[in-house]
């Protein structure tokens, strides 16, 4: 596997991580248990932060110069584009409901937590699509030259978490991962 799909796989195991933690955050919250909404927020903020500023736009990257290579799979390349959108747009509003529930707004329990699982399951269909069907295929069909094309065209990709963590942005969430840890 070349080395940026093996970086790809290693981020879908961090986002994974990160949505379990939501997933469990939601869950005690919706039970009516203890749950942390500043870390909910920071795992939100993290999500736009990197996965939709950094890690998408390099899927997309490949993906456009696999459109080129790759034949009959032009459905496949855009749908997933279209689902980084869908993602960006569900992650900016779950966040923008959670920090509004913080700071008083009022919203109902179930459209918040509809917000949430939504969010949670397109993102886990759309980890599984690209891990099972689109990685491999990357992998069997782009060439030396196509992958040093995207090389040299990288976006900034470094994860403000589990590679270069910014201790101050999101201290609830390295605070959270150092004690579950």
């Amino acid at each position: 596997m070349h080395k940026l799909l093996r970086k790809l796989s290693t981020d879908h195991r961090n986002l994974e991580k990160i949505l379990a933690i939501l997933t469990t955050q939601l869950d005690n919250f919706f039970a009516g248990r203890e749950s942390n909404f500043d870390l909910k927020i920071e795992l939100m903020e993290y999500l736009e932060a990197f996965a939709d500023h950094g890690h998408h736009p390099l899927e997309n990257l490949i993906f456009e110069v696999a459109r080129k290579r790759v034949e009959g799979h032009d459905e496949l390349f855009q749908r997933l584009a279209r689902q980084h959108q869908d993602l960006a747009r569900l992650t900016r509003t779950f966040r923008h409901s959670l920090e509004g529930i913080l700071h008083e707004a009022v919203m109902s329990r179930a459209e918040l937590e509809t917000q949430g699982r939504e969010y949670i399951a397109l993102q886990h269909l759309h980890i599984a699509l690209e891990d099972r069907e689109v990685f491999p295929l990357l992998d069997a069909e782009l060439t030396e030259d196509d992958w040093k094309t995207i090389s040299s065209n990288l976006p900034k990709h470094d994860d403000p978490v589990f590679e270069s963590p910014d201790q101050i942005r999101f201290a609830t969430l390295m605070t959270y991962l150092k004690k579950e840890g």
